[in-house]
Formats: structure tokens, C-alpha cells, sequence
């Protein structure tokens, strides 16, 4: 997978991987946003850039959360994608493309020449700092739903059960998903898959009488099942080995999924070439010849149920 040590990028290294089971690296970059800057996303527009790849549920989660919290033109978006030599490259067009960068960790040797770790997405950029201010993206979320406009995402009365909800998700399915595919060992597997399943199972429970996570309002939670769910079918049922289910076999996962995705915008945050490339292409050690599988057909526009 590659990472930097001391400031240089070395494709042979990779720490998330021990003993042949997965484990998600914390970053060495700050986790929170502070008050002040958090004031300047509203009030400097231009300013900051949010780094993010199509592929990435991550990414995917601070994207919606700039679509619903109206931070376009404002705060613009730079893609990185395509075959990862070095990590992500950043696409060539773009907010950032004046800097003449090719490669993400590029941004993170700028913010701290002698970092050490992945250089993942998302990222929000200082322009005028030329450094990364976050690389969290459950803290960039945080700070476009407090800057932004629309209803919250993270609403004051359910900060609770959120703060327990979000990491039992994370760790079910969200990051249980990536344990399963990476995976070097059966038991591993096999713990992963278990998770994923239950969780799967307890969210079509909590979902059959209500439109989201917490009733009737849309929140930061549902921004992150959906970001997971959308790509079930297309790499996690398929490359990622979760093959006990597809999504349809849950009704009301299915609802909520196609409910999401048809809200305004939202379809346009989707490159569904983009995610089989950035899973198939990119983990040659499950896919040596790099194979791509086939999108599954799925009519994300079918309003069964919606109404």
C-alpha cells in the first residue's frame, strides 16, 4: 500500500496489516477543528479545499456533508484518483493544480516534512497556510455541519446517542468491511464477516419503520451508512468476499440506500468506475492481475416504496 516515513514515501511499507488481519492506522495530524477555523469555512471563501476521492467512503461522508451544508462554490473540491503510484494522485484539474503536485503525500510532507503515515482521503487544505488542517473526516464533517447552513447533521439533543452511535457503525460495517476484504486469515474473515452481517441485520430492524437512522430527520449517520451501503453490491458482496447478501436481500437497507441516493446532488457524488477501479486496481494482493469486476446492475432510480 505504501506510506511516508520521515518524509519519504515507501511503496514496500504498510503498517495496518498485522499478523494478517487489518487494522485501520490513526493518523499522526490533529483529529479535532477548532472554533476559529471552523468560523473562517464560512467566512474565507476560497480559502480551504477538501481533498477527496470518489472511491473512498470516507471521502464520500465529507462530500455529502459539503453537499447538504451548502459549501458549494465556497469551498471547492479537489479529486484524487486513478491508479495509485505513490498513493493517491491528485487529479490534474482542480483548486489545487497551481501547486504542480502529483501525489496526496505531497500535501502531508508540506504540512510536516518528517511525517510519518498513510496519506489518506479525506483531507481539508489551508491554501493560504499551504497545510492540511484535518485528515479526520468525522472532524470535517463536524465542522462543515457547525459552519454551514440547513438543518444539522449533528443535532445538539442527539449528540449522545450519536457519540455511540457512529463508532458501533464504524466498527460493525463500516471498517468491518475492510477487515473482511483484507483479510489473510480465515478466522479473521470469518470474525469480519460475522460482524458485518449482524450490523446489516440490526440496521434493517432499526430502518423497517422509519425513513432514517434517528426517525424522520436526516443526520451525520445516515451520511455514513449510506456512503457504505452504496457500494455494497459493487466492491464489498464482490471483491471484499461479504457474500452472504446482497443489499436487495434487505428491504429496508435498499429503501434507505435508494432514498439517499436520489435526493438532489447526491447521485453526482457517484463514480461507480471510479470505486471498482480504486478497490480492484489497488489491492494486488487479493487481485494480482488486476482484474476489474463487472458494475451489478442496480436501478438506483426504482421508487418502490419510497412515496
Amino acid at each position: 500500500m505504501g506510506m511516508l516515513i520521515e518524509g519519504r514515501w515507501h511503496d514496500d511499507a504498510d503498517r495496518s496489516m498485522q499478523d494478517g488481519a487489518y487494522r485501520r492506522e490513526t493518523s499522526a495530524l490533529p483529529d479535532q477543528i477548532d472554533s476559529q477555523l471552523i468560523s473562517q469555512l464560512r467566512d474565507s471563501p476560497g480559502r480551504y479545499v477538501l481533498v477527496a476521492s470518489a472511491s473512498c467512503p470516507w471521502s464520500h461522508g465529507a462530500v455529502l456533508a459539503h453537499l447538504f451544508k451548502g459549501f458549494a462554490p465556497a469551498l471547492a473540491i479537489h479529486w484524487a484518483g486513478g491508479p495509485r503510484v505513490e498513493g493517491y494522485a491528485l487529479k490534474p484539474e482542480g483548486p489545487l493544480a497551481p501547486l504542480g503536485w502529483l501525489h496526496m503525500h505531497q500535501l502531508y510532507t508540506a504540512t510536516d516534512p518528517a511525517y510519518t503515515g498513510r496519506s489518506t482521503v479525506p483531507a481539508l487544505w489551508d491554501a493560504e497556510a499551504n497545510q492540511i488542517v484535518s485528515n479526520e473526516s468525522a472532524a470535517i464533517m463536524r465542522a462543515f455541519d457547525e459552519a454551514g447552513t440547513g438543518p444539522r447533521l449533528f443535532p445538539d439533543a442527539l449528540e449522545k446517542e450519536l457519540s455511540a452511535f457512529l463508532p458501533w457503525l464504524f466498527e460493525g460495517l463500516s471498517n468491518a468491511v475492510y477487515r473482511a476484504g483484507k483479510a489473510q486469515r480465515q478466522d479473521e474473515y470469518e470474525e469480519a464477516t460475522a460482524s458485518v452481517y449482524a450490523t446489516l441485520e440490526a440496521l434493517e430492524v432499526r430502518l423497517t419503520d422509519r425513513p432514517y437512522l434517528f426517525g424522520e430527520a436526516l443526520t451525520a449517520p445516515d451520511l455514513r451508512l449510506f456512503a457504505t451501503l452504496v457500494r455494497y453490491d459493487t466492491v464489498y458482496a464482490t471483491h471484499f468476499r461479504c457474500t452472504r447478501y446482497r443489499l436487495v436481500d434487505f428491504p429496508a437497507l435498499w429503501r434507505f440506500t435508494r432514498r439517499l441516493f436520489q435526493m438532489p446532488g447526491v447521485a453526482e457524488t457517484m463514480d461507480f468506475d471510479e470505486i471498482r477501479r480504486g478497490y480492484y486496481l489497488n489491492d494486488g494482493a487479493h487481485n494480482p492481475f488486476g482484474l476489474v469486476g463487472d458494475q451489478p446492475k442496480i436501478d438506483w432510480w426504482d421508487r418502490t416504496g419510497l412515496s
